[in-house]
């Protein structure tokens, strides 16, 4: 659900048509009811009533010979046609399988994971996505900050595939990069960091390496992940996990504590 109202408020802010049919509709009820997320048919109903009623142009009316026709998997045909109707250039599903490259070329239609779409939106149309979390976060009943949001969508205990790590990735990063950066250039100019090989300067942990060199630093996390988060010529951008997050705010305690240390030392001295 988390994942559903993400992409529809992505819908309602424009950056994207949405489109379905009847049949896409009551197979999306139909699994939240069989998966527990929506315990009656009632609530089920409700939820159609709700979509259709907040984008009432999405409705598409698909022909059976169009279904007819479509070689991708047979439970999803009627998706693909559905798209053809709405003259759609993407198809977001987590069952990528079963909407191959050779069955949609010829329509000049792709599959793309909710994942990457949803990282393409936040490209296409800088600082709305995060907007668009933070107006989820607080719409709920019980409101979440932003970043337990993003958990949410991160982890999705309900099923791996419906996880969306490299966007929930990006939005963390647009959300805590600014602290994150002042805590490394904090680092970098302090007596714990060294000249670097490459030029610049370079502070060693067990799991990070920061660099900075002119207009340019970076965090490059140690467990084969690669650069995690880039500031050049003022713009930043990189992927931060919940982890990487809550491993820096300790990083800034600890700094904190070492800077206070080696300042009393060296006025004892």
């Amino acid at each position: 659900m988390p994942l559903c109202d993400t992409l529809m408020r992505a819908a309602e802010a424009e950056l994207y048509e949405l489109h379905f049919s009847q049949e896409i509709l009551d197979g999306a009820t139909r699994n939240l009811v069989k998966d527990g997320r929506m315990k009656t048919d009632a609530k089920a109903a409700y939820f159609q009533e709700q979509i259709k009623t907040n984008f009432p142009d999405a409705m598409v009316e698909v022909p059976k010979y169009l279904v007819a026709a479509m070689t991708n998997h047979p439970g999803d045909r009627h998706v693909v046609a559905a798209a053809i109707v709405a003259k759609a250039e993407v198809i977001v599903t987590t069952n990528l399988d079963d909407f191959p490259v050779e069955s949609l070329a010829s329509y000049e239609i792709e599959a793309w994971h909710p994942d990457d779409f949803l990282v393409y939106l936040d490209e296409q149309h800088p600082g709305t996505m995060i907007k668009i979390i933070w107006e989820q976060s607080n719409a709920l009943k019980l409101p979440r900050s932003v970043p337990e949001t993003l958990d949410k969508l991160e982890k999705n205990n309900l099923k791996r595939k419906n996880r969306v790590p490299k966007f929930t990735c990006s939005i963390r990063c647009q959300f805590y990069c600014d602290e994150i950066v002042q805590t490394a250039k904090k680092a970098l100019k302090s007596q714990f960091a060294k000249k670097a090989p490459e030029g610049g300067r370079c502070f060693e942990g067990e799991r990070y390496r920061l660099w900075q060199k002119e207009g340019i630093l970076t965090i490059t996390a140690k467990d084969n992940r690669g650069e995690i988060l880039r500031l050049e010529n003022g713009v930043i951008g990189g992927y931060l996990s919940s982890v990487d997050v809550e491993a820096f705010q300790i990083f800034e305690q600890n700094l904190e504590q070492n800077l206070e240390q080696a300042k009393t030392q060296k006025s004892q001295t």
